[in-house]
């Protein structure tokens, strides 16, 4: 699946449950689908903005 496929689909998501993804995601977003940003790097700054509590925002499956 290209980046941008991904990420539309990601997105789309977000929105189903009524949420709306900030300019500053979105520009993260942007730089990921260049190269420019590893999804390594947009999961750092989120977990550096939205940490509460010692949670971990991640993409990854935990089993």
């Amino acid at each position: 699946m290209e980046k941008q496929t991904a990420w539309d689909y990601a997105i789309g998501l977000i929105k189903i449950d009524g949420l709306t993804p900030t300019r500053e995601f979105m520009a993260m977003v942007e730089k990921e689908i260049r190269g420019e940003m590893t999804l390594d790097e947009i999961e750092a700054s989120l977990n550096k903005k939205y940490k509460m509590k010692g949670e971990t925002v991640t993409g990854r499956l935990e089993q």
